[in-house]
This record gives structure tokens, C-alpha cells and sequence, in this order.
């Protein structure tokens, strides 16, 4: 199949495991770096530069898949259509929120989020809300891990100093609407007494959480984070959304690919994707990774987990099995092209 991916290509993550993927599945692949062409451009000027774009393309692509595309606008998404009549035009969007509100909630996006074809929302509650608004064309397509940037990765005795925590957190931090909890439940750990390092960017001034930001590290990503995640004793997960179903983050896809442990709070449903110890229930070697269900169950499960190395292996190899059986970014993109051809049929 021929398909152009329209997405963010500079920070070497999500729209490089897509290309790859499709790629690796025999498709003739081309992408659009859209992110850079506005930074560049602006706007409204980076509109005709994308159809430009778009247009001139060596070949007439049988799928368009837009990733999130909150660069695009109305009006040049529907030009879009008119350019390549007979592709698909697909988005696959990874989030809850559009700007300040959730995506449901956010009527403004209504007349765009119709042009789309397909429009898969990696979240199953934000795409079970979107259905429950009218919005026939949504489909709910997990996030996922790819073997080649997130697989195990041999670390050396230097990197295995430089990243060898007991406690590693990756992600954004700071008082935001998408992430509440983070500066709490990391101040937990550290007046707890933990060992603890943070990788990541602060979403507003360190100076708000003066006991956290000796902590804070540069972001990793790809093997960088693989390393970490896998030279870590405990990898820490602390997601925005227990009430919607898989509301969890990516991490916990590509934490498990390079056979991190995962320590992680509940989140709708989780128990259907995973095996995992459920509220009140003791952890087990046959679980992929490891729930807490407050502040103090979290400090208790470290705890536990800190004291049993063998029960920490175990654990993390099932989860490293599991997402590369079941949760590749090729599990997802044969799911989602078998729904577009299906359904087209």
C-alpha cells in the first residue's frame, strides 16, 4: 500500500515507529514533517506549504494517516481530500485533551474530527466518549512499543552507574490539567527516603517544587530510555486518568519492551490488558507488572519490590513478553489497515 504519514518527524519518536513499521510491512511509505513546516513557516502561510507538499508527491497515496495533526486546519484538511480523492484519510490521535479541555468536550474540533475517514483514538474511554457524542467514524487502537527503538538494550558498566536507580521516573512534571498527582507522588518518595531520578521536562518553574528539581534530568528517549528503564530497579508510572479506560501512558508499552519493571497506579481496566494484582491482592510472579492504589500503597509496593530481586525478574520478563506478543506497533498497524480494508470492502 501506498501511505504518507502527516506528523511530528523531529523528535524521533512516535511518526519514526510508524514510518518504520509500515515500512518493515512492505509499504511504500513517504512522510511529511508538518510540526517543522509550521515552526518555520507559521500558520497560516505553513498551510500552503503542506498542500504543496501533498500534491507533489512522487505517487497518489492509498492512505493519508494524519498523527493528532492539531497543525492542520479545516480548511486544509478538506483541501487535503480534494487533492487525493480516493485515499483514506485517517487520524490516529494520542491523547485526552485538545488544548483545555478534553477532545469530547472541545466542539470546536467537531467539524474537523468528521472529516476524517477513521479516526482512532489510542485511548479506549476517549474514543468510548467520542462514540457516545455521534461520531460513527471513531475506533479505538491502543498505543504500543516497537521492538527496534524500545527493545532491550546492552548497557555498559559506565551507563549502568550513570542510570542505575532504584527508582526512575520518565515523563513531564509539574502543575498541570494532564498530570495533577506527579509532583505529588514524587514528593512522597523522596521525603520517604528513596533513591529516586527524574528524566524529563518541567511543565513551569522549578522553583515550585524545590524538592524535586535537584532530581530533574534531560528527557530520554528511544535506547537512551531503554537503558534507563532497564538498568533501573523500579520504573515509576503515575498516569492522569484512573477513570477512563486504558488511560494509561505509553511508557508502560515501551518500559516492558526493554524488560523494565513497572511499578504503575490504576487505571480503568488495566486487568484486561494486562495481568496485574488487583486492589488488596499480593503481588505475583506471573503478573507483567506491578499496581498501586494510593500514596502509601506506592511507598509499600517499592518497599516490597526493593526487597525481591527474584520476584522482580520474573515480573519483568512477562511483561516484555507480552507487549511483543500482543502490543507492537505491527500488532496495531495490521489492526488498523484490516479495519480500513474491511470496512471499505
Amino acid at each position: 500500500m501506498k501511505i504518507l504519514i502527516l506528523g511530528s518527524f523531529e523528535d524521533e519518536q512516535t511518526a519514526d515507529y510508524i514510518e518504520k513499521t509500515l515500512t518493515d510491512m512492505g509499504n511504500e511509505v513517504m512522510g511529511t514533517n508538518i510540526r517543522r513546516i509550521i515552526k518555520d513557516k507559521g500558520i497560516e502561510p505553513g498551510q500552503q506549504v503542506i498542500l504543496n507538499e501533498v500534491a507533489g508527491l512522487k505517487y497518489i497515496p492509498e492512505l493519508i494517516l494524519v498523527l493528532k495533526g492539531l497543525e492542520l486546519t479545516l480548511s486544509t484538511i478538506k483541501s487535503i481530500k480534494k487533492i487525493h480523492t480516493s485515499a483514506k484519510l485517517v487520524n490516529w490521535f494520542f491523547d485526552k485533551y485538545l488544548a483545555d479541555k478534553p477532545i469530547w468536550e472541545n466542539t470546536s474540533y467537531f467539524d474537523t474530527l468528521r472529516e476524517y475517514d477513521y479516526y482512532f483514538c489510542s485511548l479506549k474511554g476517549v474514543a468510548d466518549k467520542l462514540v457516545e457524542k455521534g461520531f460513527n467514524n471513531v475506533r479505538f487502537l491502543d498505543e504500543a512499543c516497537s521492538e527496534y527503538f524500545h527493545g532491550e538494550v546492552y548497557a555498559n558498566s559506565f551507563q549502568q552507574r550513570k542510570y542505575g536507580d532504584d527508582i526512575t521516573f520518565i515523563g513531564t512534571i509539574g502543575f498541570t490539567l494532564q498530570h495533577p498527582k506527579r509532583i505529588t507522588y514524587l514528593t512522597k518518595l523522596v521525603e520517604s527516603g528513596f533513591n529516586l531520578s527524574i528524566y524529563g521536562t518541567s511543565a513551569g518553574d522549578i522553583k515550585q517544587y524545590p524538592k524535586l528539581a535537584h532530581l530533574i534530568k534531560e528527557p530520554l528517549v528511544n535506547q537512551r530510555h531503554s537503558i534507563a528503564c532497564n538498568a533501573s530497579l523500579i520504573n515509576l508510572g503515575i498516569d492522569q486518568d484512573e477513570t477512563i479506560e486504558s488511560g494509561y501512558s505509553a511508557r508502560l508499552f515501551r518500559v516492558l519492551c526493554c524488560k523494565g519493571l513497572y511499578l504503575t497506579n490504576y487505571t480503568k481496566n488495566l486487568e484486561k490488558y494486562f495481568n496485574i494484582n488487583l486492589k488488596d491482592q499480593p503481588i505475583l510472579e506471573t503478573q507483567d507488572l506491578v499496581v498501586y492504589y494510593s500514596e502509601d500503597d506506592m511507598v509499600k509496593k517499592i518497599d516490597y519490590l526493593l526487597e525481591h530481586e527474584d520476584l522482580r525478574n520474573k515480573i519483568s520478563d512477562n511483561g516484555q513478553k507480552t507487549v511483543l506478543e500482543k502490543h507492537t506497533f505491527e500488532n496495531r498497524l495490521q489492526e488498523m489497515l484490516k479495519i480500513i480494508t474491511e470496512e471499505t470492502k
